[in-house]
């Protein structure tokens, strides 16, 4: 989990890089970026790939801006459909029968494996339609999914059967997304539950200002709603400067 969590740090650092150059970044750069996690060569395809569908153009050298305006003029070449696309493109290029591939990959097939991450791609991106909600977009569900996929890759020693990896990934890519779109209800949720708590402590304080005819301190008002006074002081600080107290900063 911790490293899932670097990793998306790292690729929200390599989009700002690439926005200081007009949405483009070098493979050098990325790998400079990436330096610190234990990445293969399928891994960086599958960046490259998913940094193309966030409309980010990868090179192998800094662009001029002429080739910057000619890689631009195509509207239907960037974002999220120009992705999924692609991924279809290369399920086709790729196609073999998953259980012959997962085979050779337990053998360590390094070509195999790429070949398999090319394969689930398309998987991906329908998946993520399913899960898609309010809570959270759907490039962000392929970015979970994409770092389940790699994850489940990076385990498949410790099953004994392809039928039994295939299970593992498609569980893997399922669970990433559940997890991060769970995360975002539960901040949600959190939110919520603090900004009601604010407004019930808000409309305590006018009340009781409102029968003592002075400003309230945050005794009195721990006296007045039966509260305990640190609680009191937790939603002070939680509500800003919306909330003031006699005696509290």
């Amino acid at each position: 989990m911790e490293n899932r969590i670097i990793f998306r740090e790292m690729l929200s650092e390599i989009k700002a890089a690439s926005d200081v150059h007009g949405g483009q970044i070098t493979k050098e750069e990325i790998r400079e970026i990436l330096s610190g996690m234990p990445l293969m060569e399928e891994h960086f395809a599958l960046i490259y790939e998913y940094l193309a569908g966030q409309n980010i153009r990868v090179t192998e050298e800094r662009e001029d801006s002429t080739q910057k305006v000619a890689a631009g003029t195509d509207g239907e070449s960037g974002g999220l459909g120009a992705y999924l696309h692609r991924l279809l493109e290369l399920a086709e290029e790729s196609f073999e029968d998953e259980h012959a591939l997962l085979g050779r990959v337990m053998r360590g097939d390094e070509a195999a494996k790429a070949r398999l991450i090319e394969s689930y791609l398309p998987l991906i991106g329908e998946a993520a339609g399913n899960f898609e909600s309010e809570e959270v977009l759907l490039e962000d569900l392929i970015q979970e999914g994409n770092l389940g996929l790699l994850e489940a890759l990076d385990s498949l020693g410790q099953f004994d059967s392809p039928a039994a990896c295939s299970a593992h990934i498609l569980n893997s890519i399922n669970e990433a997304m559940a997890q991060v779109v769970m995360d975002s209800r539960e901040k949600r949720e959190a939110d919520g539950n603090i900004v009601s708590r604010v407004n019930h402590l808000n409309e305590a304080v006018k009340n009781l200002e409102r029968d003592l005819e002075h400003k309230v301190t945050a005794e009195e008002l721990s006296a007045y709603l039966e509260m305990p006074l640190q609680e009191i002081r937790d939603i002070l600080r939680m509500s800003g400067d919306q909330i003031e107290l006699d005696g509290e900063k």
